[in-house]
């Protein structure tokens, strides 16, 4: 009994060191449509469905066919909840449907957050002019259009 228990307290002691030399979580990316990227996780499903989003804006819906509660911005946004352009639904409903139709070539991407002031250690991006209808059903709350290959 007393050599099981001092194995058992060796492992124990093995594992508090290794728990004690992790790293903090990396910021995760999830590309939701157009061409995989080196490196880019497996994108889901993103077949064809008709969203309705003004050229220039990002829009978001709470259904994955667009069909209801739409939400539109045409610039960034650091709080769907408290910001210029309200999301009555968002704090309570998970996205189900975003379209990036940006105009602008200036930007790569719409980068979106699940906290205020694109914070959380998930962002979703969105290629310029990509539909998901397929969102992975996730409470958002902030976004921002950006240039190059990373959200952070």
């Amino acid at each position: 009994m007393r050599k099981a228990l001092c194995v058992l307290f060796a492992a124990a002691l093995a594992l508090m060191s290794l728990l004690g030399t992790a790293t903090a979580a990396t910021p995760v990316e999830i590309n939701l449509g157009g061409p995989a990227e080196v490196g880019a996780p497996a994108q889901p499903d993103v077949s064809a469905q008709a969203l309705s989003c003004g050229s220039g804006n990002m829009c978001a819906w709470p259904v994955s066919d667009g069909s209801s509660s739409r939400c539109s911005w045409g610039s960034a946004d650091p709080d769907w909840q408290g910001g210029d352009v309200r999301c009555s639904w968002s704090g309570s409903r998970a996205v189900r449907a975003v379209e990036n139709a940006g105009a602008s070539t200036s930007y790569t991407r719409v980068c979106l957050y699940p906290g205020a002031n694109y914070s959380g250690s998930i962002a979703y991006y969105i290629p310029r002019g990509v539909e998901a209808p397929n969102f992975p059903n996730v409470l958002i709350r902030s976004h921002k259009w950006v240039t190059g290959n990373t959200c952070w």
